[in-house]
């Protein structure tokens, strides 16, 4: 991390599917896709909820993180997506509309508020429960466990 970064954390819901653009960049995969934040607000005098200032940025992933958000989101989703926010330069590989800002994201997750998922890991099975032996014969914590009155 560098001095002067900007991180944030942004709820909103994409606003495109995601795009892939395969080994275009240093020669990992890279994913981006259009997402905003709408702001909810309750105005008094009509009785009703209704949007407020809105945020659209686009936001770039790389590697694992590329590929899981390519194969699991689509248009519309909600999402909760943690990373480093930067101004409207964009690299010449993926262009991007003038004066949106970039979100590089570390980390994107399902807004459960919202929505429902299913946790699959990547690359590594759930563990298990592993049963525990039997502990071995003569073993006098053991043995005096087992002829203690019970109350």
């Amino acid at each position: 991390m560098a001095m002067g970064e900007t991180w944030v954390t942004m709820i909103g819901n994409l606003t495109s599917e995601p795009v892939h653009h395969p080994e275009r960049i240093h020669g990992h995969d890279v994913v981006s896709f259009g997402l905003r934040s709408v702001e909810r607000r309750y105005d008094k005098e009509r009785g009703e909820w209704g949007e407020g200032r809105q945020l659209a940025v686009k936001v770039t992933c790389w590697r694992k993180l590329a590929m899981a958000a390519f194969s699991c989101l689509s248009k519309g989703d909600p999402v909760i997506v943690a990373g480093r926010l930067r101004g409207a330069e964009t690299a010449e590989e993926i262009p991007a509309p003038l004066g949106l800002p970039e979100l590089e994201a570390f980390s994107i997750g399902p807004n459960l508020a919202r929505c429902s998922a299913e946790i699959r890991r990547i690359g590594r099975d759930r563990p298990r429960a592993i049963p525990l032996p039997p502990p071995p014969a003569g073993n006098p914590m053991v043995t005096a466990l087992e002829e203690a009155p019970v109350a």
